[in-house]
């Protein structure tokens, strides 16, 4: 049996708590149970024994002639641990504990090595609309009582949520928008099972589409990547709406880099990573999951907008751009193909206006716009503005537009400027397409299957990694590692710096620097100065019969603004040529392990925070997308004339700093700033390093 069996298939269930009173939390879950799908016996528990709700009570768990499977919890927390006991003696496999303020140690203790799983406490439950209803929602009452509808051929959505009152009425608001759900689970305190068990689970069983995920913070997060690994094979989307800060916090800031992280980076990082599709209200996640659950799941860049109205066409092509969608001016050849449908008072150049009147033939003229842009590779999505206010408006049209949508092989969006009314919702859903009430939800739909699409491309490219190899440094002193460990670091990891030497006296320096080749650089060298700069230990631009002067003054920087520093010396290095100026560094994230960064350098790094961070391993092409995600992207394509940059040799550096990151796991923070980045075929060099040590072994799972 399942996890998913055992709560939403088991053989029998016990409601402990329940109540004849329909008007009470408990008295519904127990009507709730009674009005699902499921078939199998319902015992209620109650010392006094009699009926209720027209089912005979037992007076105890033991009571039940061959115990039962799930035990639905909803007495009072303190007596929750002892009927958790009895339904561990009595046989039972499962257990959902809505009953709040119960004490975790006693239940833990009550659960003991019985095997029994729960979820909860403090839960508002589960259902399955094809199953089971173990909830006392209101949302779960009312769809029970209106029916859950023929599930449509498309992929089904199911609901996991931390949250019981917000998933429900997610779930509440997508049944009110016709989309097919398969379950709704809330997992409360999840003193047992964790969101992420139900994930797995809903992905196995191959019976969701799209799984809608709302979390304040992961349990397990070192679970996440096998679990979204899992579903992109699968290809089951996951649409996240992350909610509060990350309980994990964040380590001390020495680096720069580890500065430019937030409480969401890490989850950010992860959710590019594996495709995880991350909303920010319910209307967004509603219509990125029906989008992903209706219509085909290719490339949406470029839309044509259908309209009855000019105003409202205008409207949805500015928030279609807005939203990163094109929405391109047409053809000549196919604007004329469209102009046999269109009235001449109308437009064919997109937005496509074609007036009120292509509807006054049945909806024939429409229809042949829209096998005409079916047909068109200028196109990849279509936005079909009508007045869905009016009765009748979609039943009138359903003939012709049946069969089209049916054979869509390119999203076709539904909305109107005016309230649509919920007939002509329902009939659109019908027929295996959506209606949205607003423009931005069109946009929303068609960004989420544009960005699933897209990411699904990448996975199935992707390049396979081996494991990680042995830690080149293994014993590591916590803190900022010298000279000497830093460069052994970099060296053994093929990352290119300019010749370099430390020094401990004027005299060497000049000799140094001048065996080296003027101009040189003249950095401090002290594992209790992060900051060079900062601390005045830096000279660029040393010139001949400099050095020594250079030397002192730092030195004497580096003293005053430190006095009980440890320094080691000065390092003399090869001044290097001016390139594009970036940053790329790595911080451990107490949840996930190792994040690399990618950035703009300079004096406005820590400003304009044109950064990017993903977890190792970083192959040399998803690096390269990672690099073109940033804003100076352009700038190293060359604008204006410019040189291209040696995107190759970046792309590769990037790839060794993340190897670098997941295998010396005694590596808390890395800084290479700044990375010079010189025109295509020149390479590149990192001028200055900073590394950091945790000074223990914190190896995590590793991101496949």
């Amino acid at each position: 049996m399942t996890l998913l069996d055992a709560f939403f298939h088991p053989k029998s269930v016990a409601i402990v708590g329940a109540s004849n009173d329909t008007s009470i939390l408990r008295g519904k879950l127990l009507k709730n149970a009674i009005a699902s799908a499921y078939d199998g016996p319902i015992y209620p528990v109650h010392p006094g024994g009699g009926t209720m709700q027209g089912l005979e009570v037992h007076r105890s768990l033991g009571a039940i002639p061959g115990g039962a499977e799930l035990v639905l919890v909803a007495s009072p927390g303190k007596t929750v641990p002892d009927v958790v006991r009895e339904a561990v003696e009595s046989g039972a496999r499962a257990a959902v504990i809505l009953s709040a303020d119960v004490d975790e140690v006693a239940l833990a203790q009550a659960v003991g090595d019985s095997g029994l799983r729960y979820t909860g406490q403090n839960t508002i439950g589960l259902l399955a609309t094809r199953g089971l209803a173990a909830t006392f929602s209101g949302a779960a009452e009312d769809a029970l009582e209106a029916g859950f509808p023929a599930v449509h051929p498309g992929r089904m959505i199911s609901i996991v949520s931390q949250s019981g009152g917000l998933g429900m009425a997610l779930f509440g608001r997508g049944l009110a928008q016709h989309l097919d759900f398969h379950a709704v689970i809330t997992t409360g305190n999840e003193s047992d099972l964790e969101c992420l068990d139900f994930i797995e689970q809903l992905v196995e069983e191959g019976q969701s589409g799209v799984i809608v995920a709302l979390i304040e913070g992961l349990k397990t997060p070192s679970r996440l990547a096998p679990i979204a690994a899992k579903a992109a094979d699968a290809g089951v989307a996951l649409v996240v709406m992350k909610i509060g800060s990350s309980q994990a916090g964040q380590r001390a800031a020495i680096s720069h880099t580890a500065h430019l992280t937030g409480a969401d980076t890490a989850y950010e990082a992860m959710f590019d990573r594996y495709g995880i599709i991350r909303a920010r209200d319910q209307d967004e996640i509603l219509a990125i999951a029906a989008g992903l659950a209706r219509f085909p799941r290719r490339r949406v860049r470029k839309a044509a907008v259908i309209s009855t109205s000019g105003g409202a066409g205008a409207w949805a092509s500015d928030i279609l751009g807005n939203a990163g969608i094109d929405v391109p001016l047409l053809s000549d050849g196919l604007r004329c193909d469209l102009d046999q449908w269109v009235p001449s008072y109308g437009s064919t150049e997109n937005p496509v206006d074609v007036t009120a009147a292509v509807i006054g033939d049945g909806g024939k003229s429409l229809m042949q716009v829209f096998e005409r842009l079916q047909d068109t590779d200028e196109v990849d999505a279509m936005i079909v503005n009508l007045g869905l206010q009016l009765p009748g408006r979609i039943d009138k049209l359903s003939p012709q537009l049946a069969p089209v949508l049916a054979n869509a092989t390119k999203p076709i969006v539904f909305t109107s400027h005016i309230l649509p009314i919920d007939e002509n919702l329902t009939a659109l859903a019908g027929m295996g397409s959506v209606g949205f009430s607003t423009f931005s939800q069109c946009a929303a739909a068609l960004k989420g299957i544009e960005r699933y699409a897209a990411f699904q491309e990448r996975w199935r490219a992707r390049e396979t990694h081996a494991p990680p190899g042995m830690t080149k440094l293994p014993s590591l002193s916590p803190g900022v590692l010298d000279e000497q460990a830093t460069s052994r670091l970099i060296a053994a990891y093929g990352i290119p710096a300019p010749p370099a030497a430390l020094v401990t006296d004027r005299g060497a320096a000049a000799q140094v620097a001048a065996k080296m080749g003027f101009p040189v650089a003249l950095k401090i060298q002290s594992p209790d100065i992060a900051h060079k700069t900062e601390a005045g230990g830096v000279r660029l631009g040393v010139a001949d019969g400099q050095a020594e002067a250079g030397f002192d003054e730092i030195m004497a920087n580096a003293r005053r603004h430190a006095p009980e520093a440890r320094i080691e010396g000065v390092l003399v290095q090869k001044m290097m040529p001016k390139g594009h100026e970036l940053v790329i560094g790595v911080v451990r994230d107490p949840d996930f392990g190792p994040l690399v960064m990618v950035g703009a350098g300079g004096i406005y790094l820590e400003v304009l925070k044109d950064v990017v961070f993903a977890p190792p391993p970083i192959s040399r092409q998803e690096a390269r997308r990672l690099i073109l995600s940033l804003k100076i992207a352009p700038i190293l394509l060359g604008t204006r004339g410019q040189a291209v940059a040696d995107m190759d040799a970046l792309a590769d550096l990037v790839s060794r700093v993340a190897e670098l990151a997941r295998t010396e796991t005694g590596i808390e923070q890395i800084d290479l700033n700044p990375v010079f980045v010189y025109p295509q075929g020149q390479g590149v060099v990192a001028v200055d390093a900073l590394a950091v040590a945790c000074g223990v072994d914190t190896r995590t799972q590793h991101h496949g």
